[in-house]
């Protein structure tokens, strides 16, 4: 490989605009916008996170990208996946460059062909025959979860999930990849007006909504640990390091009911105990953010939550698909907004 080619790949890959191109559509864009990628030197997620992250490039331009999050060694959530148009419909031969950080992999396409048709073998050969050549989607993600979770025992023991708006690149993720088991629930990316947000400030003075400082995050590490098993502290910690990102916590009584996440634009996750911990974070964090405010939710999650859907302003369908099993270890009961594209919850 040349070198200025692996220079290249090595110091400014996920900097490129070429790359924000092709991801600007996905959830976690739309969640963090300038912020998940460090574009124009900003203080951006995924240099913090230990998400792993996958890049193909083609005449020293990326063409691809997917990034991965490892909840444990059975669980993993695929952020995104994502490949230009062009090279949608290609089966490909790729090659490992260079790279000094082993969380941010490159791959060159060496090859690339007109998609192949496997049909005429037979099923076995279709499933499990290894081969140098792959559509560019399944190669991502067969790469992705090798290095998250590991490969063997995928349809026994391990897990994957991913969140999309619904019927974005279905077809794929489902036929090509293999993420077949669709979710239970039904979710939406919501926008309402931050007034209705505002609406739901009372002069209750039981629940108290504190300021979190990103340099001492105790509270909501404590508190996440009531919403799932999973260990976030790193995935968290990156989070509340991002540039535009902030957070509060509700207490009552001095003990921590809830927590919210957000930026100017999106609430980006919101837990609480109750009905009166989400209306104390979601008011409370409308009082800094602009007038149109997204959030993904649960449909029929709560009377709440189906208040504001009552006045939302848009709403997307966004799909969940696992690889294996619907998810079951989130206690949905206390969330009121989900991370989708960043999280699993």
């Amino acid at each position: 490989m040349p070198p200025s080619l692996d220079l290249n790949m090595r110091t400014i890959m996920l900097h490129s605009t070429a790359l924000v191109d092709i991801v600007n559509k996905t959830l976690p864009y739309q969640a963090l916008g300038d912020s998940l990628l460090p574009v124009n030197n900003n203080a951006e997620f995924m240099s913090h996170t230990n998400a792993m992250t996958v890049t193909f490039t083609h005449d020293e331009q990326p063409v691809a990208f997917g990034s991965i999050v490892k909840c444990n060694e059975r669980q993993a959530y695929v952020m995104l996946g994502e490949i230009d148009k062009k090279f949608e419909d290609k089966t490909v031969w790729i090659e490992e460059a260079s790279v000094e950080n082993k969380l941010n992999y490159v791959y060159k396409i060496t090859k690339a062909v007109p998609l192949i048709d496997y049909s005429g073998e037979c099923h076995f050969e279709q499933t499990f025959r290894n081969r140098e050549e792959k559509p560019v989607h399944l190669h991502l993600l067969d790469l992705l979860i090798n290095k998250s979770v590991g490969l063997v025992d995928m349809d026994i023991s391990k897990n994957i999930t991913v969140d999309f708006e619904k019927y974005s690149n279905f077809a794929s993720w489902r036929d090509t990849v293999g993420f077949v088991v669709g979710d239970k629930h039904l979710f939406e990316r919501i926008t309402v007006n931050r007034f209705e947000l505002l609406s739901f400030a009372t002069d209750n003075s039981e629940v108290v909504v504190e300021d979190v400082n990103p340099e001492k995050i105790s509270d909501v590490l404590d508190y996440d640990a009531e919403v799932s098993i999973y260990n976030r502290e790193d995935f968290l910690t990156a989070l509340l390091k991002t540039g535009g990102v902030s957070a509060k916590v509700a207490k009552e009584n001095g003990q921590i009911t809830g927590y919210i996440v957000n930026t100017k634009d999106n609430i980006l996750q919101c837990y609480g105990e109750n009905e009166k911990a989400h209306k104390a974070l979601f008011s409370s964090a409308a009082t800094n953010m602009n007038a149109k405010v997204n959030m993904y939710i649960r449909k029929e999650s709560s009377p709440l939550i189906e208040q504001l859907c009552q006045t939302t302003e848009s709403r997307v369908p966004i799909t969940r698909l696992n690889t294996r099993v619907i998810v079951n270890t989130v206690k949905f009961g206390k969330v009121a907004c989900l991370n989708m594209g960043l999280h699993l919850f």
